[in-house]
């Protein structure tokens, strides 16, 4: 049994769930150094995935950059292409300041001025996830998305383009806030199931492939290739 990165066993849930799979391709949204309770570090290092880690924080990004061989972009995403007020000074919980959840927000703050880096957000350009798929060459089908960006979640998968891409496993931060249930209406509306809970992660993966949902050009390009 190789040994997790992640906080609560991601890395080992995607693996299971797709039978030890070897040159997958991931997307980690929210990747921060991309080591320390990283989701993809082991798919990429032990299993030979490649893919495309995020991370808008400029100094985890300068380590991501080190850490890791994919492709690594210093950027929000969101679901319009537009500068927004991001509190980098939180480190691993920097978030949209107007996604935050208002608790989140506050937890986040404390943090910031707890570790002395003061609570001032600083602009940083957001990109939809869309665009940047499309310019990195993505599969239509992305066999796994770590989804993790501290409040602006269920704004991405409102605007992910489910006709054009899919994903065979996605865990998704929901920190018990009332955008879980929303995440999951959301998500079973486009053919996905929650499998399960992992701490503050919801893991979602498809309900069948010949469900009506899954009737686009992603899946028939599955299908063509061979891949169960």
């Amino acid at each position: 049994m190789p040994s997790s990165h992640s906080y609560q066993g991601q890395d080992l849930f995607v693996l299971a769930q797709l039978g030890g799979l070897r040159g997958g391709f991931f997307l980690d949204s929210g990747a921060s150094d991309g080591v320390r309770g990283s989701n993809t570090k082991l798919l990429e290092s032990q299993f030979g995935w490649s893919g495309i880690c995020i991370e808008p924080n400029g100094t985890m990004f300068a380590e991501l950059v080190r850490n890791r061989s994919c492709i690594c972009l210093d950027c929000c995403l969101y679901d319009q292409d537009v500068d927004v007020d991001f509190l980098s000074a939180a480190s691993v919980y920097g978030g949209i300041v107007d996604e935050y959840d208002p608790e989140h927000l506050r937890f986040a703050r404390a943090f910031a001025r707890q570790a002395l880096a003061g609570t001032e957000p600083e602009r940083k350009r957001a990109r939809t996830l869309r665009s940047v798929l499309v310019e990195c060459g993505a599969p239509p089908v992305i066999d796994y998305w770590s989804l993790d960006t501290e409040g602006s979640e269920l704004s991405i998968l409102r605007s992910f383009p489910f006709g054009q891409y899919a994903f065979r496993v996605l865990t998704v931060e929901h920190n018990y806030t009332s955008a879980r249930e929303q995440i999951r209406i959301l998500l079973e509306s486009h053919g996905y199931r929650r499998a399960a809970s992992l701490g503050i992660d919801d893991c979602y993966v498809p309900v069948g492939f010949g469900m009506t949902a899954w009737r686009s050009s992603a899946w028939s390009w599955t299908k063509a290739a061979g891949r169960r």
